[in-house]
């Protein structure tokens, strides 16, 4: 690439189908390159998987074996649970078992290791979305496992099989698909732009605020809005929803006032599609729910940036949960990535958390009885 067509060049491959405003494969398109990471030495992907592997694997120790304990701790005494134990696994007792601070405070070590995970996972997940050669293939699979692990994922953490709670394979699914529908807008010339993308670009201020009023309500700040509405008489929600909603559009003006139609476009056309996987995240109670599929949008979005957006993506999810600020210990091993994918690892965490998660609920089964 010359040193005049170095920020923007054409190509004539698209990896959509034809829509409602022409664009079709073959089409031309501007397209943004992105940098080439790759760099020698360092750790590679797979280092980094495993590193989320392992972590996540400790976190859920913790949440479907230890948390479980307490609530049996708590309730029923230590020499009950003496008992208990003996007669399932005889040896395994240790005086420490019966001190539900050290239990305690052994359980929050393992959640706050645990907390390194998710956000390796949406580094990767945005990777292998910017290097896959067949987006949908990509959806389908993160899809089907998603209904494999539900039922694992169920047992592990709530002893019953509901609807309440989904599982992280959702959230990441969500998040890729709001990263396929802003690239879908990215890909796009600005002739190719239609009524309803027009529209889109005129109630961007709109699509902002609401965008900021579901994420105030949810995340940790919320709880001004209870604080508020101890003073004033109005649902907590109500103060909450206004502070965001204010915030969104009060971000929003000053970034683009002096953006031209297409910039405005394709940028309220992604906060849409955002908004969109956000508020289902929230419905359907995933994993981390819409925050995880911000945080994905996050690292995406300023991938370009120093350390490659990750520190927003970590950001993201710090504002849903303080706790969640341990995950910026991430940036030590995402800044030596290398860029390079390492050994092949394509269907080991598909596996690796269904089946984890059914082992752990046995094994609590066993020793606890449920």
């Amino acid at each position: 690439m010359n040193e005049e067509n170095k920020e923007i060049y054409t190509e004539t491959v698209s990896p959509y189908g034809k829509d409602e405003a022409g664009v079709q494969k073959g089409d031309v398109v501007k397209v943004v390159p992105e940098p080439d990471r790759r760099k020698s030495g360092g750790i590679t992907g797979s280092t980094l998987k495993i590193i989320a592997i392992v972590t996540m694997f400790i976190d859920h120790i913790g949440a479907s074996v230890f948390e479980h304990y307490i609530n049996i701790l708590a309730v029923s005494g230590s020499d009950y649970c003496r008992d208990l134990i003996t007669s399932k696994v005889p040896g395994l007792w240790s005086e420490w078992m019966g001190n539900i601070v050290v239990v305690q405070s052994i359980d929050l070590l393992l959640r706050a290791i645990g907390r390194i995970a998710f956000p390796i996972f949406c580094f990767l997940l945005v990777e292998g979305f910017l290097h896959t050669r067949n987006v949908k293939k990509y959806l389908v699979r993160l899809f089907i496992f998603a209904f494999i692990s539900d039922v694992p994922f169920d047992l592990a953490f709530f002893a019953k099989i509901g609807l309440n709670h989904q599982n992280v394979f959702f959230t990441l699914f969500l998040g890729v698909s709001a990263l396929a529908c802003i690239d879908y807008v990215r890909h796009k010339d600005k002739d190719s732009f239609n009524g309803f993308y027009t529209f889109l670009g005129k109630i961007g201020v709109v699509i902002a605020g609401v965008l900021g009023a579901l994420a105030f309500s949810t995340c940790m700040f919320s709880f001004i809005g209870y604080l508020i509405s101890q003073k004033v008489p109005v649902n907590e929600y109500v103060p909450s929803l206004a502070i965001g909603f204010i915030g969104g559009i009060a971000a929003y003006i000053p970034v683009t006032h002096k953006w031209d139609e297409e910039r405005k476009i394709k940028l309220s056309a992604s906060l849409f599609a955002t908004l969109f996987f956000f508020t289902l995240a929230e419905v359907m109670h995933t994993d981390y729910g819409g925050w995880g599929v911000l945080a994905i949008v996050a690292i995406y979005a300023f991938r370009n940036a120093r350390n490659n957006g990750f520190i927003w993506g970590v950001t993201a999810l710090t504002v849903m949960n303080l706790f969640e600020g341990v995950a910026f210990l991430d940036l030590i091993p995402v800044r030596f990535y290398n860029g390079k994918r390492g050994r092949q690892m394509k269907y080991f965490f598909y596996a690796f958390y269904p089946v984890h998660l059914f082992l752990l609920f046995l094994v609590r089964y066993f020793v606890l009885g449920f």
